[in-house]
């Protein structure tokens, strides 16, 4: 069975100590961690710094290598980084910023995906226990942006001022699946201490009080929809991931911890 743990509380470090109490320490030594930074927007259209932050003293303390890695659709990458203060994150503490658009690449294949036959795999995140760490929002087309949705951002920038992540939108729930299954994330950790509604930008804050952190990406987004009053079923491409095996959509078949 799954298990989901939701913390609650607004300090950031004090849940992510909490949070992450449950889990083990990474085998992997370098650990990338990917915010939701679609536009230069402030939260909740985009994930807190001071979430991001405490991650980062969690895995620097644990002696992993860490690395904060975005590729924003609605702006430049580092736009959004210098105005959202992960810029000074960055300086602070020593780790390095990669614009996940503008990434080198290997090129993957895979016939039985479902609309994302070939993959261009940022080498970034190639041998990383990823993090997918979103703001828990609205979205105007998916209903939910949680942790899944979140890794189409973890991916190549086409070139466009905006939209940089178009090709995705002529199958959007089939790719989130695909990409998902490219890059295989470790650990989901959504922020929905303030979450965003209304949509995916210009969202509007909704006090919920919780982190949601799961190794299980489809159930922590699953109970996340949940906060939202949504059926994780009615979310498509989460009905899509428990079938391609990503993970439990199913709240019945879901550990839930609340902390």
């Amino acid at each position: 069975m799954s298990k989901v743990i939701v913390v609650k509380g607004y300090d950031a470090e004090s849940i992510i100590h909490k949070g992450l109490s449950f889990f083990a320490k990474p085998l992997k030594q370098k650990v990338v961690i990917k915010p939701n930074l679609i536009a230069a927007e402030p939260p909740p259209t985009t994930t807190p710094v001071n979430l991001v932050e405490a991650l980062i003293k969690y895995y620097l303390e644990a002696e992993c290598k860490v690395i904060i890695a975005e590729g924003s659709g609605w702006s430049e990458t580092f736009e959004a980084y210098e105005k959202l203060g992960y810029l000074k994150l960055s300086k602070k503490y020593g780790v390095k910023l990669v614009d996940l658009n503008n990434d080198d690449f290997e090129l993957i294949n895979n016939s039985k995906a479902l609309f994302l036959k070939k993959f261009e795999f940022p080498l970034t995140l190639k041998n990383a226990y990823i993090i997918s760490a979103p703001i828990l929002k609205e979205h105007s087309i998916t209903h939910v942006t949680l942790s899944l949705k979140n890794m189409l951002g973890a991916t190549l920038g086409e070139k466009a001022k905006a939209a940089k992540k178009g090709r995705f939108h002529k199958s959007l729930d089939e790719s989130i699946v695909d990409v998902n299954l490219y890059l295989k994330p470790s650990l989901a950790v959504i922020d929905g201490r303030i979450a965003g509604v209304g949509g995916e930008l210009n969202a509007k804050p909704k006090k919920l009080g919780v982190i949601i952190f799961s190794t299980d990406l489809v159930a922590a987004d699953a109970v996340a929809a949940s906060y939202l009053g949504f059926n994780p079923f009615s979310i498509r491409h989460l009905k899509l991931a428990q079938e391609a095996g990503l993970g439990t959509a199913d709240l019945n078949k879901i550990e839930i911890v609340n902390v």
